[in-house]
Order: C-alpha cells, then sequence, then structure tokens
C-alpha cells in the first residue's frame, strides 16, 4: 500500500484517535414513533450535523483513494465495471476518477456536498463520463450498452456478456449498475437526500424511489461497503446510517403504516379441504390445521346444519371457522362436512339353527332383523335346498343380507336340517312300512353278528345280538 506524506499520515492518525473516542458512544437509535420526514430530519440532525467534516475536494479524494477505498492488493476498484489500478493519496490516480454518485450538476458542484466522500466512488473516467448525470433504473438487457472489463481492460460492447451481472448497463435514459453495487448506489442516493434535503433536486432524479429501495433490499450491505463507511467516518466524521441499519430506509423513505416484516395476514388455510367426509353420527374435532408466522393463538369453529347429507339423507354442516395469530390478525374458512356411512348394519336377531323330521309338518320361517345408526336397512333372504325331499334327508341354508341406504351390507345364516327319523314310539318297524312284521325280522336277522356301527340296536348297546332279535319278536305284529 502507498503511504501517504507526512501530513496525511499524521491526519490519518489524529482521525483514528477521533474515530476511537467517538466509537465509545455510538450514534442513538431514533425514537420509535418517527417515520418518513420527521426520521430523516432526526437522522441527519443526529448522524450528520455536528459531526461531518468538509475535508474539500482534493483531501476527499486522496482520502478515497489512499484510505477509504483501498482493497488489500493495493488497489482502487471502479464501482461500474470492477476495472482496478493502484491507488495512493492522490487525487486522480488516472484513469480512474471521482464519480459523484448524485451527479454535481444536481447541486452545482458545491460544498460540502461535492466532497462528501459518501457520496464518491472510485469509477474508471470514461464509464463516469457515459453515465454522466442519467437517474438509475433497470436496462432492457437487449438494448443495452456494457460496461465492464474483459481481464482487467475497460471495455465497452453491444453484444450482451456471459457474465452480466459484473456489467453495468446504459440506455439513452438510464444507467444500470453491476448487480453487486445496486445496494451499494442505492444507500449512498439515500443518505444524499436524508443529509441534503434542499441542496438541488428530489430523490426522483436520481431514481425511481421502489426501485432503489429493491436494490437496497436485494443487494444488502457487504463486509466491504460496511468495512468503507467505518473508513469515512474516521476520515469525515460521519458515516451512512443507512449502511448501518439496512432497516431505516423503508422507515425513512417508504413507511406505509405497518412495519419490516410486520405480520398483517391473517392465519393461512392453505392446505384445509373445502369438503371432508366424516363418519354419519361422529362428532369430529376441528379438521383444520392453519399457519402463521406468528402462531397460532386460537382456532374456533361453529357449525350450522345444511349443505350435503352425503347418502344418509338430511343435511350435512357447513363449518367456518375463525383463526387469530399471535399478532392479533384474523382469518375465516368455511368447510363442508359431508356424513358418510362406512359401517354395515347389525343383526338385531336372527333365526336359530333347526333339525326337525320329515313328519313334523311345516318348517318355522322367522325373519331376521337389522338396524344401522345412520339409515334405514332393508332385509333380504336367499334360500338354497340341498338334498331331499322327505324321506330323505336334506338341509336348507337361509342367507339373509341387510344393506343400509350408503350400500353397506351385513350376512347371516339359518341352517335347518330335515332327517327321515322312525316313528319314536315304533323303533321295531324297521323298514319303516308303519308294521312290525317278517320283513322287519328278515331285516336283523340279517345284521345279526354285528359288533359296532350296526344299523339295527333295538336295546342300544351298539351291537346287533340275541337281545335286539328278541325285542324286535316282543313287539311282532303291532301296528306302528
Amino acid at each position: 500500500m502507498t503511504h501517504a506524506p507526512t501530513t496525511k499520515t499524521a491526519f490519518a492518525t489524529f482521525a483514528c484517535l477521533v474515530w476511537g473516542i467517538a466509537a465509545a458512544w455510538a450514534q442513538p437509535n431514533p425514537p420509535d414513533n418517527l417515520y418518513l420526514e420527521d426520521l430523516r430530519g432526526w437522522l441527519k440532525s443526529n448522524w450528520y450535523d455536528g459531526l461531518h467534516d468538509n475535508l474539500g475536494y482534493n483531501s476527499a479524494r486522496s482520502q478515497m483513494y489512499g484510505f477509504t477505498d483501498i482493497l488489500p492488493n493495493g488497489n482502487v476498484e471502479c464501482i461500474y465495471t470492477g476495472f482496478q489500478q493502484s491507488g495512493g493519496f492522490v487525487t486522480y490516480p488516472n484513469p480512474i476518477n471521482a464519480e459523484h454518485v448524485v451527479p454535481q450538476s444536481f447541486f452545482g458542484s458545491a460544498n460540502p456536498m461535492k466532497s462528501d466522500i459518501l457520496i464518491l466512488r472510485p469509477c474508471h473516467g470514461s464509464a463516469n463520463s457515459a453515465r454522466s448525470n442519467s437517474p438509475f433504473g433497470e436496462v432492457v438487457d437487449g438494448s443495452a450498452e456494457w460496461y465492464g472489463t474483459v481481464g482487467n481492460t475497460y471495455t465497452v460492447q453491444d453484444n450482451i456478456p456471459g457474465d452480466t451481472d459484473n456489467w453495468s448497463e446504459r440506455s439513452t435514459s438510464l444507467w444500470e449498475p453491476r448487480e453487486s453495487k445496486k445496494g451499494d448506489v442505492a444507500r449512498t442516493v439515500f443518505y444524499y437526500y436524508t443529509v441534503y434535503p434542499d441542496e438541488g433536486t428530489s430523490i426522483a432524479a436520481c431514481g425511481d424511489l421502489e426501485t432503489l429501495y429493491d436494490w437496497h433490499v436485494n443487494d444488502p450491505p457487504d463486509a466491504a461497503e460496511i468495512s468503507r463507511n467505518n473508513k469515512v467516518g474516521q476520515a469525515q466524521g460521519n458515516r451512512n446510517p443507512y449502511v448501518e441499519n439496512p432497516d431505516w430506509v423503508y422507515l425513512a423513505w417508504l413507511y406505509d403504516g405497518t412495519l419490516p416484516n410486520e405480520d398483517t395476514t391473517g392465519p393461512d388455510f392453505t392446505g384445509t379441504p373445502t369438503s371432508v367426509s366424516v363418519a354419519c353420527g361422529s362428532d369430529p374435532g376441528p379438521l383444520a390445521n392453519p399457519t402463521d408466522p406468528c402462531g397460532i393463538a386460537s382456532l374456533t369453529y361453529e357449525d350450522s346444519f345444511s349443505g350435503n347429507g352425503g347418502c344418509t339423507g338430511g343435511n350435512g354442516v357447513l363449518r367456518t371457522y375463525t383463526a387469530v395469530d399471535g399478532c392479533g390478525n384474523t382469518s375465516t374458512f368455511v368447510q363442508e362436512l359431508v356424513f358418510v356411512d362406512v359401517d354395515p348394519p347389525v343383526f338385531e336377531f336372527v333365526p336359530a339353527d333347526l333339525a326337525i323330521s320329515c313328519d313334523e309338518g311345516d318348517i318355522p320361517l322367522d325373519d331376521a332383523t337389522a338396524s344401522d345408526a345412520c339409515t334405514a336397512v332393508t332385509v333380504s333372504v336367499d334360500v338354497n335346498v340341498i338334498g331331499g325331499p322327505c324321506p330323505e334327508p336334506y338341509q336348507i341354508i337361509r342367507v339373509f343380507t341387510a344393506t343400509d341406504a350408503c350400500g353397506n351390507t351385513a350376512t347371516a345364516y339359518q341352517n335347518i336340517s330335515i332327517v327321515n327319523d322312525p316313528t319314536p314310539g315304533c323303533p321295531e318297524d324297521l323298514d319303516g312300512d308303519s308294521f312290525v312284521g317278517v320283513s322287519d325280522v328278515l331285516l336283523a336277522l340279517g345284521e345279526f353278528g354285528c359288533a359296532s356301527s350296526c344299523s339295527v340296536d333295538l336295546d342300544g348297546d351298539g351291537a346287533t345280538t340275541v337281545s335286539d332279535v328278541l325285542t324286535l319278536l316282543s313287539a311282532f305284529g303291532e301296528a306302528c
């Protein structure tokens, strides 16, 4: 780094001492109730008046090239193109000169504005002349003239470069700085019209207020800009308040009744369904989950019985939610609850299974009954017959189907077994002709000697023996 002459070194040493003392009393924050012009007036009184030292143009430029804007490699850099050359405590390094971000023509080249390092930046002389006093703004790329460097060679071209973010753009009426310096430029403009409100043009002459604010937000102060701001404070006694406190830009220039990042919107019901199917007979709680940066303080709802009752008939429910966030904002949401029946009917009565004989006459056929928590139920019956008819044994299977209004079904069964049992009072009538005679004796003799699972077993001992024949003969000749 090039050293300053002895007088400059002495000045820098003195400035560092003064800055060290001043740092012990940090500049205050403004009262909470100041906005717009009132806040700008307060910032001028507390961040500029009585602090700013008008160095004069030569001294200001010397400090800029030799101290406030010197890079670690000893160079200074053009704010618009990135072109670098050696710095030092000089007034004109050539080709870099001093760019007034707020053009001198706006204030008649008068001091202290002309010499305020906070509105000065190193700039390649050709880029400085190209910008002239054009206002800042967004330039259409396809119609722009581009200013930047190739290597470290200052370059102007009409073709869109590959690294557009590193180039400034010019149209017939606007100048757009490279992306990494847009915030620096915007904060410089805001500073100038805060501390010099009556010197020259209005802020609109430098660019659209909203555009400048967008640049400020999208390119916040980086370490290099903060370091420069502190060095300028050492050199001339005051700093740019908007570099130290970026939120003050909005409060001083764009405040509309809401604070930065203030939550003025009620909770968000995004993702909550407008219609929900719920089980008939249920009483569901909240079926919504709103979100909010301030958190949800309360979620209540009121139900009105209207809308779609679905297959259950009748009415559904229109539910109106009211959500309040932690910042006191409220929002509402209407949701339809459609009742649905997903459970089958329940049988209350199913006829018991039966076992009867062919000679018992008519079979008792009772109906099953069923109910459902939501709707009416119909019960149908299907009959399946296996085997028969009498005197052959057979089975009747009755299938009961209960169906509710939503199509849910339940099934139950009754089994009826019909058998051809001999008359209980005449077991000796083995051939079923209602008479105990010779044919019955012959059937018994045909089984005589059977030891187990015998078809003729009148005494119940499991075998066909003399005892069975004697029992049959004792009833010989009887009609059954």
